[in-house]
């Protein structure tokens, strides 16, 4: 059985004529996740505002700490930061 021949017209291969990639416009799910991006700074800043160093280092200790209870496995770091934000705040109302 014969086999079908290609011309260079039919089949340019890689480099020979290819038309230049065309480059892609940001979608409205990119252009919102770049928003949300801005606003992780502002929430930090805000944060920062909420605690004075002394207590913030206290957080840290804390929520390290609840995962150290836990054999360093498992839970969510979220849970623990708010779980030892609550802990030093209530410590904030009762010396105030």
């Amino acid at each position: 059985m014969p086999t079908k021949r290609t011309t260079k017209k039919e089949n340019p291969g890689p480099g020979a004529g290819a038309a230049p990639a065309l480059k892609r416009k940001r979608g409205p799910k990119a252009a919102a996740a770049a928003a949300s991006a801005d606003a992780v700074p502002q929430a930090l800043a805000a944060l920062s505002e909420e605690f004075t160093a002394s207590e913030r280092e206290a957080i840290e200790r804390l929520a390290y700490s609840y995962w150290q209870e836990r054999g360093c496995r498992g839970g969510s770091a979220e849970e623990d930061w708010f779980r030892a934000e609550a802990e030093v705040l209530g410590r904030r109302a009762q010396a105030g």
